[in-house]
C-alpha cells in the first residue's frame, strides 16, 4: 500500500513538471518558467564577467584545503594556493573558486 502511494506521487510530480516544462516551452525563449509579471535575473545582471579578488574571510581561510589533494591553500595575491599541487584556486569577487577545472596549473601559470 505505501508503495503505490509513493508511486502514486511520483507519478503526479511527473506529471506536473511536464506540463510546467510544456507551458514553459509556450513562453518566449529568453524567460522558462517566468510569468507576465517577472522579469528575468539575466537581464538585471550586468554582462561583465566578476572581478578577481575581494575580500575573504579569515575563519573560511583557515578551513579552505585543495579539492584534489586535501592539502592546506594559502592566499597569495588574487588565488589561493594548495602547498603541494601548487594549484591556483582564483577568488572572484571575494569568493574562492574550489573547482578543479576552475584552477591553473603550474604549467598554465605565465612565466
Amino acid at each position: 500500500m505505501k508503495r503505490l502511494l509513493v508511486v502514486i506521487l511520483a507519478a503526479g510530480g511527473a506529471a506536473f513538471w511536464w506540463r510546467r516544462r510544456q507551458a514553459a516551452g509556450n513562453q518566449s525563449a529568453g524567460e522558462p518558467f517566468a510569468s507576465a509579471g517577472e522579469h528575468s535575473h539575466a537581464e538585471s545582471a550586468p554582462s561583465e564577467p566578476p572581478k578577481l579578488g575581494g575580500d575573504v574571510d579569515p575563519e573560511l581561510l583557515a578551513i579552505l584545503a585543495c579539492p584534489l589533494d586535501k592539502q592546506p591553500v594559502k592566499r597569495e595575491g588574487n588565488y589561493l594556493i594548495c602547498q603541494e599541487c601548487q594549484r591556483h584556486y582564483p577568488i572572484r569577487d571575494g569568493i574562492p573558486v574550489m573547482l578543479i577545472d576552475e584552477a591553473l596549473t603550474p604549467e598554465q601559470l605565465p612565466s
